[in-house]
């Protein structure tokens, strides 16, 4: 359901079960279904005098599977509105949705006065309920709308299933895999809104990372709010532009025209539901309400029945299923259930030029056996599997995008495809050169290579005002600081690396440019040894430069721990603790710059400190301050 939509109250009176007669619906397809919404709470199917099943053929329920419905009181499950629709779907013989397991609205209220790890035990106790009450779900929104920033209370479940961890979206990983640990057979769905017009490259990159990372993701749901106002050439370039990049299943989970114009509405049903529907890989469209008045949108204007009339739109809707071309119409899931589970992940999403990465493939099928795997990469075939497990091997050569193609042939003939990748990266190299020391070292100017390699970022979120600035770069986030670009959004265990040549050996101190907007922010700076290990040089306490507010920087001064020796070496920064910005380090030898002290001390401005060194006039003061020397600009 769209992020506008939050004000249902889920505690309106139950109504008891509408029976029916099943009869033909709009579409004839076997493949692929026409489906719709309950309306209204708790979920009528049958309504207003007219018949659900003599108009669509799958049904999700607009709430009554969400989280907070259902468990509202902590233990206490109420599933009588969700069973109508379920109860609906079996007596007519057509799919049933569950929408949604994990998403960041909607769910109980009493989960935010937990911790972390009560929070994930809730989401597994909710997961548990679900299956055991509906034990063979057919399709699953298993994740809802979890771009960033459209659900502001993602975080509380996010932490609970991990967080972004290496990939930046681990935390949907995990809830996929928790679907299918339960419901091996539900074709497994991802979720969200404006993926056709405003978030698309936002979407891809979610979807993909997921896909690639192995996660049992079965198909992609695009919501197609966002339509009414949609160009078609817009609309068949970003249709396309997500299926070339993610090569999988699409459903359009949440169609709708909101307007109450009869021959928008009309002309914007022409142009689009033909290109949805007879897309090969789409295997279904859901529209979001059908009774005017009802639907989630302004007046309910999305309605396709007014007044006990069809609207324009539901007649042509009528007479375009009856074409042969939406009957013939293709579905990536014949007889729209799933038969096979294939699953494709490589070892490392980005690795650099001439390592191995190894490649595993999760194969199961339903009713068939497999007869082999063939394991393709960039269309070139690798080798081919005959026993499980199915696992390869492939090195790259050359750096760019590489595509993963896992085909599957069953016994009987029938093939099955599925879509994967990694990405391979230039050798770990210095950015902007060598950094000479004697000399100042600039935090976003770490070196050039892979995650893991010359970096480590605790997602795969780029954060702040420079987003699109050094691409080779994962999910480190640069942001405005001090004049220029700094390093942000820190989080502990993350760190850079930076190539260094030592010009003169000798002992040396070091001046930081930080800021914080919290206390007991810090980081270390360190050596990284032939064999990986790391030598700490320094631990450097940031103090709060604000309350708040990050766009205060100051200068922490101290002496390095041992002395550098001479010759070209490798140092890293690794955050300590959270919410550091840093902007530089300059390495002086000891001496010849302003050095940490042993007693707290202050001297102002054209004044001596107590190495006998002048205080530059630029510098309002010194103040000393726990052997730590802060010098304000």
């Amino acid at each position: 359901m769209n992020q506008f939509f939050k004000s249902l109250i889920c505690t309106a009176a139950f109504v008891g079960l509408v029976s029916s007669t099943a009869s033909a619906q709009l579409s004839s397809n076997p493949d692929k279904f026409l489906g719709n919404i309950t309306t209204g709470w708790p979920g009528d199917m049958d309504t207003s005098g007219f018949i659900f099943s003599e108009y669509w053929n799958q049904v999700t329920h607009e709430n009554a599977t969400k989280w907070g419905c259902v468990e509202g009181t902590r233990g206490k499950y109420d599933w009588r509105a969700a069973d109508k629709a379920y109860n609906y779907a079996q007596e007519h013989g057509f799919p049933f949705k569950f929408h949604t397991l994990v998403w960041g609205s909607q769910f109980p209220d009493w989960i935010k006065t937990l911790s972390v790890e009560e929070r994930y035990e809730a989401i597994v106790k909710w997961m548990d309920a679900a299956k055991e009450h509906y034990p063979d779900l057919p399709m699953i929104d298993v994740v809802n709308e979890a771009i960033d920033g459209h659900q502001p209370e993602t975080p509380y479940i996010k932490e609970a299933l991990g967080g972004g961890g290496k990939t930046g979206y681990d935390w949907i990983i995990k809830a996929f895999e928790m679907a299918h640990e339960r419901w091996p057979d539900a074709i497994l769905i991802y979720n969200d809104f404006n993926t056709f017009q405003w978030n698309t490259d936002q979407f891809i990159d979610l979807v993909k990372t997921v896909r690639d990372a192995g996660a049992p993701i079965d198909a992609y749901g695009c919501q197609s709010h966002d339509l009414t106002d949609c160009s078609l050439d817009n609309f068949k370039k970003a249709m396309q532009k997500i299926q070339d990049a993610l090569q999988m299943p699409m459903y359009i989970t949440e169609y709708d025209i909101g307007t109450a114009d009869d021959d928008k509405q009309l002309k914007k049903y022409k142009e689009q539901i033909p290109l949805m529907w007879e897309a090969d890989y789409c295997a279904g469209v859901t529209l979001w309400g059908w009774i005017y008045g009802k639907t989630w949108v302004t007046d309910g204007n999305s309605g396709l029945i007014k007044n006990k009339v069809e609207r324009p739109a539901l007649t042509w809707l009528r007479e375009y299923m009856q074409t042969d071309e939406a009957k013939k119409a293709t579905s990536p899931f014949p007889g729209m259930k799933k038969e096979a589970s294939v699953y494709v992940k490589s070892e490392n999403l980005s690795v650099e030029k001439g390592t191995a990465v190894p490649i595993s493939i999760d194969a199961s099928l339903k009713t068939k056996s497999i007869k082999y795997v063939k394991v393709f990469v960039n269309e070139e075939e690798i080798c081919e599997l005959k026993k499980a497990p199915y696992t390869a091997e492939y090195t790259p050569t050359e750096e760019g995008q590489y595509d993963i193609k896992v085909v599957v042939k069953t016994t009987d003939g029938t093939k099955y495809e599925r879509h994967s990748g990694f990405k391979v990266n230039p050798p770990r190299a210095p950015y902007n050169g060598v950094k000479e020391i004697p000399g100042v070292i600039e935090a976003e100017d770490f070196d050039s290579g892979v995650e893991g390699v010359s970096f480590h970022d605790s997602d795969n979120t780029r954060e702040g005002d420079y987003t699109n600035y050094r691409t080779d770069t994962g999910g480190v986030d640069f942001v405005k600081g001090n004049g220029g670009c700094v390093i942000g959004y820190t989080a502990a265990g993350e760190w850079l690396e930076y190539t260094i040549n030592v010009k003169e050996a000798g002992d040396y101190v070091y001046e930081a440019t930080v800021s914080s907007g919290s206390s007991g922010s810090g980081f270390n700076i360190g050596l990284v040894k032939e064999d990986g290990s790391v030598t700490t040089l320094a631990t450097v306490n940031v103090p709060q430069t604000g309350d708040n507010d990050w766009s205060k920087y100051e200068v922490v001064t101290g002496e390095l721990k041992a002395p550098l020796e001479e010759g070209t070496q490798v140092l890293r920064i690794t955050i300590n603790a959270p919410y550091v910005n840093l902007d530089k380090i300059e390495l002086k030898l000891a001496g010849t710059g302003i050095h940490s002290v042993k007693d707290d001390a202050s001297v102002g401005q054209n004044t001596y400190n107590l190495y006998g060194m002048k205080v530059d006039r630029n510098y309002k003061g010194i103040m000393i301050k726990n052997g730590i020397k802060i010098i304000n600009k």
